[in-house]
């Protein structure tokens, strides 16, 4: 596809989201578009010691992903302010809201935080990564100041009120496809509450894919949604239809969008012009490309790909993960006849490549993006939802996930963060 330039569509009549949301955490910069802001609570200088001349309290740890076994890199800890409530349908979470914490810090790869000019007294301590939230009520002591969180305190949520009324989860859809199963590895992310569609099977009934693209109502009630490879409703939305229009709606409101190989129709279709697939040359930047024009991958290929994200590639590295070769790039299995291939995204709307990698199809071959997003952008240039696409599938079979499985693992917790705008 030729891209060309953007101007017409970024003056488009699009309306700017209007209601900016505060639930999602705030978290460190996911390589979008900026840093989010970050309440380290008063300046120095400003900060009193409740516990005077003695030691100040530190709060030290490491948040685990639902299934208590996972760290979690860059998720939010604070002392809470304010604790927002979960919204009930999508909306704008931009990296702008500050004064929900006293304080503030974010776990490095390894999950590990400390948590420094804590107010005294009894505090609620918030831990968080996108749209999951823990929280933990504290006394601070001062016969004590050093308040360490045990693995059970430090660990996530994998539905809402799991561990106390507060603790939250987003709403996830996953539509079933014949080639993956990315229900799988939210299962071994310990993610419980999720809602499954099946896309798998021609159908209209309540939990059919079509029932759910083509309700734009029942849609934004998921924060987050995921769409296997090999669905049999792409054609749903290969003209203006209800189904382009409630998809391209829902991110736009603030959706978040994880689709995979095959069911790539459900990204090209309806935002042409971030990604450029392979296939009808010529075509405009935002006139989507025809159906199925991608699908010219070669099989039997398992492709040595960089991680180009450098939190993502320490987190692969972490002993207990154990996903990165010792040439530091991660082998990508299960690439099937027709896989899709994409040639590129486009900077200019900030999108970013994870991973990629040498790659074949009929006609060619050369490095490619095997794994992008990108958050939506308005005729502002103002960030709202949150689309990913990976090339590569997720089985879930084998007890131990394999490294690509890994890589979706740590994305699905990540595209639940803030949207950064310059």
């Amino acid at each position: 596809m030729l891209r060309l330039t953007l101007v017409a569509l970024l003056l488009a009549p699009l309306t700017a989201c209007t209601d900016t949301g505060t639930f999602t955490d705030g978290g460190p910069d996911t390589g979008q578009l900026d840093t989010g802001p970050i309440d380290l609570g008063p300046p120095a200088d400003a900060y009193v010691n409740p516990c005077g001349s003695g030691a100040a309290p530190v709060i030290t740890g490491t948040v685990y992903a639902p299934n208590g076994t996972d760290p979690v890199a860059g998720a939010t800890v604070g002392v809470a302010i304010s604790l927002p409530a979960l919204p009930a349908s999508v909306q704008c979470e931009r990296c702008t809201a500050s004064g929900r914490f006293a304080t503030q810090t974010f776990t490095d790869a390894d999950g590990t935080f400390r948590l420094e000019r804590i107010p005294g007294g009894d505090i609620s301590l918030v831990l968080q990564k996108g749209y999951f939230r823990r929280v933990l009520d504290l006394k601070v002591d001062c016969a004590a100041p050093n308040i360490a969180i045990d693995k059970a305190q430090g660990t996530l949520p994998g539905k809402s009120a799991q561990y106390g009324p507060r603790d939250i989860v987003p709403r996830i859809a996953v539509v079933t496809g014949v080639w993956d199963n990315l229900e799988k590895v939210l299962d071994k992310l310990g993610v419980a509450d999720k809602t499954v569609f099946n896309g798998k099977d021609l159908g209209t009934g309540p939990g059919s894919l079509q029932a759910l693209l083509q309700n734009a109502a029942l849609l934004r009630t998921y924060h987050l949604v995921f769409i296997n490879c090999g669905t049999q409703f792409e054609n749903l939305v290969t003209s203006d239809s209800p189904a382009r229009n409630a998809i391209r709606e829902y991110v736009r409101q603030g959706g978040r969008l994880f689709v995979t190989d095959l069911s790539y129709d459900f990204i090209e279709q309806v935002f042409p012009e971030y990604i450029d697939f392979e296939g009808s040359d010529g075509t405009g930047a935002t006139i989507p490309e025809d159906h199925n024009a991608a699908e010219v991958g070669t099989k039997d290929l398992t492709i040595n790909a960089e991680v180009t994200d450098t939190q993502l590639r320490d987190w692969l590295a972490l002993p207990e993960i154990n996903a990165l070769g010792a040439d530091k790039h991660v082998e990508l299995v299960g690439f099937k006849t027709g896989w899709t291939v994409a040639k590129k995204g486009d900077d200019t709307l900030g999108v970013k490549v994870w991973v990629q990698g040498p790659a074949r199809w009929i006609g060619g071959s050369g490095t490619r993006p095997l794994t992008m997003s990108y958050d939506f952008l308005d005729k502002d240039r103002q960030g709202c939802g949150r689309v990913l696409f990976s090339s590569y599938h997720a089985f879930g079979n084998a007890p131990v996930l394999l490294a690509q499985e890994r890589i979706l693992e740590y994305l699905m917790l990540e595209m639940g963060n803030c949207i950064s705008i310059k």
